[in-house]
């Protein structure tokens, strides 16, 4: 059984989440910020500014845990908003994220979708107005890559 099990792991490709930033960058770029991704301590961040507006937009651990990290490294923005499934919330809803986190690695296992939903952090000072942007329509992109082609198993 633990064979099987191991096997498993190995045969599984693993989450990939290199979209993400992909998605993020070309969502802010459509909206006219210019951009600068990092990762600090291996959470992706990335800046985005125009002449009036200082944004960090950050990915959040669907347990939470990497939230203190997030607050520290966008300490000094005036307003902080979750972005989870296109919807935005004022603090993360950790066991809807879990949860979701939980389904989607299932799914993932029996090849339905190849990522899990991205749960991120929007730090902004106060000219920017994020809220305002169509944060539905970053959900509709990484969606479109979820699901798994048949054809890229072994990828």
């Amino acid at each position: 059984m633990l064979a099987l099990a191991i096997a498993w792991k190995i045969v599984l490709p693993p989450d990939y989440q290199g979209h993400l930033k992909d998605d993020l960058v070309e969502f802010l770029e459509g909206k006219h910020f210019n951009v600068a991704a990092t990762y600090e301590t291996g959470t992706l961040v990335i800046r985005a500014t125009t002449a009036s507006c200082e944004m960090h937009v950050a990915k959040l651990a669907p347990d939470g845990s990497n939230a203190n990290l997030i607050r520290h490294l966008t300490a000094g923005a005036q307003r902080s908003f979750v972005v989870f499934r296109g919807e935005m919330y004022t603090r993360q809803p950790v066991f809807w994220t879990v949860l979701d986190y939980l389904w989607s690695r299932f799914l993932r296992e029996l090849r339905l979708i190849r990522t899990v939903s991205p749960v991120i952090s929007v730090a902004e000072n106060s000219s920017c107005n994020a809220e305002r942007l169509p944060w539905s329509e970053l959900q509709s992109s990484t969606t479109k890559l979820r699901r798994a082609d048949p054809s890229k198993h072994n990828s």
